[in-house]
């Protein structure tokens, strides 16, 4: 399925193999689309096929393919129906002679169910012989309850109960003495919780269970094989630990390389030839000091993540392989050489909308000037006769907001008026010298009327700090642009022939875009990620954990060149009017503002089934807003008194992003008094988005001080262990935020299409319009459009409202470099124009994000890696999604003379300073 063979890993082989043979490998990949509604007849034809069972995938369907076409198969179809039992999986490791935990099983299905095909071909594979009537067993419990009894036979605890179906990930663990621990599929960043109710086994299906393994280390270790001679093997924390997962900045679970023992590596071998699986990942136990090892689990295919030398040495192997089977004299028709090709459906252009990437926290003073007061002309003045909003940057430009205050002084600007102005000189002096500080000086002008001069009725000036592109941002969008260079080469690298990029005004937006582009169109970025392969065939480098001899057959040399014609970055397109912030919204969103508080009243999570809401918080919003109130009250106790009694500039070596201690401190009093320093009946909860973007900041950037500053005794960041109240904090905040945040364009269903419309219709105008050249054009096409939050969010909100059958409502947090993606895929019957169908698919990347940042670990880039696509639909017609998404576009805008009236500016990726240089603050 898409979502495994356009996965990193799998992109990351890939995209090597090509590389390794000289292009004389192609990849297809097949495709969700051709997999689910095509016969196996209009499969593509291929010499080599990778095919593997995931969720919703048809296996029987595949298996009839390979007996149509024949070709050599990496992993062997039908032994991995074997693998979803975990009897059968147990009963194949028995005959192959290894070790596993003693265990007893109890069928109450009558034993498990294999077709007479798989149990020929295991029994003249293998000499097994699978299948076979079981009577469900007599069981009981001893009467001290620290034992089960199966048919006479006795388990004491602790062991291990798992059900027999190997996709059931529900795995218990009975205590002696009573309690117990449950495992399941990962979630966030738990693996399994504690449950000192749990006492009894399960009576309400077929279940095994095996004596319970007090492991090394608390450790288990994953084992990968690509073929019988090579093996990568890998510890973890063992989920029956504490259930906590430890988590890189990928938001895979951290793991360290382990070798295997010589008898370790015959197991491999056994298990990745018995179950006819090459590419393949089973689960070990090591006991007794490393002197006793069994193995608990095999999983079928399984990549490393995160790797390169395991990604060089997996390309080199099957890219041996691949060369041997079409030099083989018995293959069949090669692919290449077919007579008859079958039309297949192929992605003829993508259309993606990206946030840009990390950023600091935006800090930011407001102020309103009345019009017919005449100590605001100096404001006025400033203007210079715009119609529209101008932004002062420079420290010039901002030193005439300075001279503008002191002069409404002297014109009268008295009580309130005075407090504001002092306020606004303060944040000036303090602010001039920061990166980001500007101000926005906002018109609003009256109405046209025939025949009279449209007057100024407001102006508002917005001083503001913060929100830089950081170091971070530099490694997402290089990665981004890398990744998508992967993907679409392995999926039509015709599209990378004709791009076309688009981008804010914004600064951090157009450094996510120079950046991403620079690396969509490094032709080395591919061959510099991999690592130097020997001429006698890759001996690996020291910090490798692999094992077992070379790759058989031909040898190849990695070249320079990609596949993919070398090209300029295009010219990068400014479009203000489609990807800037926009006023028309403003006040409808102000209005909905107000009204947040609804979303914290009691019982409103289960009124508002949309609303996100965790069931594991157990209490009620404004339950969980009192205790973050809490929390952050004695939080700023703890700081201040850490403050005066720490050396704060000592805690931390070295700062980056611009940042220094007494800007922390400024950003939490911030907090503190929004949070703590209000009624709690009058707390605006628009404020935890500003709570929970400072928390996941400092947790990436200066993780050292706020663990330091934050602890009761200024222990720091190894105390964490003993004092959760900062990951408290973190769960409630994160809690409120996803309940809050994206109703802020909109609480009800039409507030945000209305918000919507008002924000994101033209971009999405210009989405339908580049689907709709792509279908009417031979050629294929990327374009490209790079933004800030706000339309992203009323984008998504368009789409889920646009009445397209989405297979997820639940939208996940829109991190930095979220990215809504429209496909366009066409199949071609080869009879002309007429004779072409085309389909639509939808997804989205939550972008650069971790379910816990505060457990994430952390290299020098300070950077989350960011996460792949979750689809947002099947397959569609293409008619039916362009009407869908097109349901608004009969609205006109109201003529307000911010039309363009000359050329968009353009900007050269490929001269841009920050995408070739390193700042200054990177670690």
């Amino acid at each position: 399925m898409d979502v495994k063979a356009r996965s990193k890993a799998m992109r990351e082989i890939l995209t090597r193999l090509v590389e390794r043979s000289n292009g004389a490998i192609e990849v297809k990949v097949f495709g969700d689309k051709v997999i689910l509604d095509e016969d196996v007849e209009n499969w593509p034809r291929c010499d080599v096929l990778i095919s593997f069972f995931s969720t919703d995938f048809p296996l029987d369907k595949a298996i009839s393919y390979v007996k149509l076409r024949s070709p050599h198969c990496i992993n062997d179809l039908p032994p991995q129906a074997l693998l979803w039992d975990r009897r059968l999986v147990g009963m194949v490791l028995d005959h192959l002679k290894v070790p596993t935990p003693r265990r007893l099983e109890v069928s109450r299905d009558g034993g498990p169910k294999v077709d007479e095909e798989l149990r020929d071909l295991m029994k003249t594979k293998i000499g097994i012989s699978l299948g076979g009537f079981q009577v469900t067993p007599e069981v009981t419990m001893r009467e001290d309850g620290n034992a089960i009894i199966i048919d006479g036979q006795v388990m004491e605890k602790p062991f291990v109960e798992k059900p027999v179906s190997g996709e059931d990930h529900n795995v218990y663990i009975y205590f002696r003495g009573g309690g117990g621990r449950r495992l399941f599929r990962k979630v966030g960043n738990k693996s399994s919780e504690l449950d000192p109710q749990l006492n009894f086994p399960r009576t309400d299906g077929s279940y095994i269970y095996e004596k319970f393994v007090d492991v090394d280390n608390s450790e288990d270790i994953k084992v990968y094989t690509v073929g019988k001679e090579y093996t990568h093997a890998e510890t973890r924390k063992s989920p029956f630990v504490d259930g906590v997962v430890r988590r890189n900045t990928e938001g895979k679970e951290i793991r360290f390389i382990t070798h295997l023992s010589d008898e370790e590596k015959v197991w491999a071998s056994r298990i990745s030839d018995g179950f006819g699986q090459m590419v393949c990942g089973f689960d070990m136990l090591r006991c007794d000091n490393g002197r006793t090892s069994q193995v608990i689990d095999v999983n079928g295919w399984s990549f490393v993540k995160g790797n390169d030398t395991y990604y060089d040495k997996a390309a080199e192997i099957l890219a041996s392989l691949c060369i041997r089977v079409a030099a083989s004299p018995e293959r069949p028709l090669p692919a290449a050489e077919a007579t008859i090709e079958e039309p297949t459906w192929l992605l003829k252009a993508n259309v993606t909308v990206f946030r840009h990437a990390d950023r600091t926290p935006k800090q930011k003073l407001k102020f309103n000037f009345p019009i017919g007061e005449h100590w605001t002309q100096p404001f006025v003045t400033l203007l210079n006769g715009e119609r529209e909003e101008i932004i002062l940057r420079e420290r010039a430009q901002l030193n005439r907001i300075a001279i503008a205050v002191e002069e409404a002084k002297g014109l009268g600007a008295d009580g309130e008026d005075l407090v504001k102005l002092t306020q606004l000189n303060n944040a000036l002096f303090s602010k001039i010298d920061l990166p980001g500080t500007k101000a926005q000086l906002k018109p609003v002008y009256s109405k046209k009327q025939p025949g009279q001069v449209r007057k100024l009725t407001k102006l508002t000036l917005v001083f503001k700090w913060g929100g830089e592109f950081t170091h971070s941002a530099r490694y997402q969008s290089r990665d981004l642009g890398e990744n998508m260079k992967k993907d679409i080469s392995i999926m039509n690298k015709d599209i990378l022939r004709n791009v076309k990029i688009y981008t804010s005004s914004e600064r951090r937006v157009v450094a996510s875009a120079e950046i991403f582009a620079a690396a969509l169109f490094d032709n080395n970025t591919a061959s510099t990620t991999s690592s130097n392969l020997s001429a006698n065939g890759g001996a690996p480098s020291s910090r490798s954990s692999t094992d077992g001899g070379h790759a058989s057959g031909s040898q190849f040399t990695p070249r320079r060149e990609n596949s993919i014609p070398a090209q300029r970055p295009p010219k990068l397109i400014v479009r203000k009017d489609l990807l800037d912030d926009s006023n028309a919204a403003k006040d409808l969103m102000d209005d909905v503002k107000k009204r947040l508080k609804i979303l914290l009243r009691p019982g409103e999570p289960e009124k508002r089934p949309e609303l996100t809401w965790p069931k594991s918080m157990k209490k009620e919003p404004v339950e969980v807003v009192k205790e973050v109130i809490e929390l952050l009250s004695k939080f700023r106790d703890i700081m201040r008194r850490n403050w005066e009694t720490m050396d704060v500039d000592r805690i931390q070596e070295r700062w980056c992003c611009g940042d220094e201690p007494w800007l922390f401190r400024e950003r939490w009093e911030k907090l503190f008094e929004d949070f703590c320093d209000v009624k709690q009946e009058k707390f605006d909860p628009s404020r935890v988005s500003e709570l929970y973007d400072t928390i996941k900041y400092c947790a990436l950037h200066h993780r050292t001080f706020l663990f330091s500053i934050f602890s009761e005794h200024g222990e720091g960041i190894e105390q964490q262990g003993q004092d959760r109240r900062l990951h408290e904090l973190y769960g409630r905040a994160k809690a409120l935020f996803d309940l809050v945040a994206p109703q802020e364009y909109g609480i009800e269903p039409e507030e945000k299409e209305e918000i919507g419309v008002l924000t994101s219709l033209p971009l999405l105008r210009n989405v339908v319009g580049d689907l709709e050249r792509a279908r009417n054009n031979e050629e294929c096409s990327l374009t490209l459009y790079f933004t800030k939050e706000s339309h992203i969010h009323t984008l998504v909100n368009l789409v889920l409202l646009s009445g397209l059958p989405i297979a997820n409502r639940r939208i996940p947090e829109l991190d930095y470099c979220v990215s809504p993606a429209f496909e366009l895929y066409e199949r071609n019957h080869g009879r002309g124009k007429s004779d072409k169908e085309y389909s639509i698919k939808l997804s989205l990347s939550e972008g650069a994000h971790s379910s816990n940042v505060l457990d994430s670990a952390l290299d020098a880039r300070h950077s989350l890696n960011v996460q792949p696509r979750r689809k947002l639909t099947q397959h569609l017609p293409y008619s039916l999604v362009i009407e869908r998404l097109s349901k608004h576009f009969g609205r006109v805008p109201e003529d307000d003379d911010t039309g363009p009236d000359t050329p968009y500016e353009t900007i050269d990726a490929l001269q841009a300073p920050v995408a070739s240089s390193t700042p200054a603050d990177d670690p």
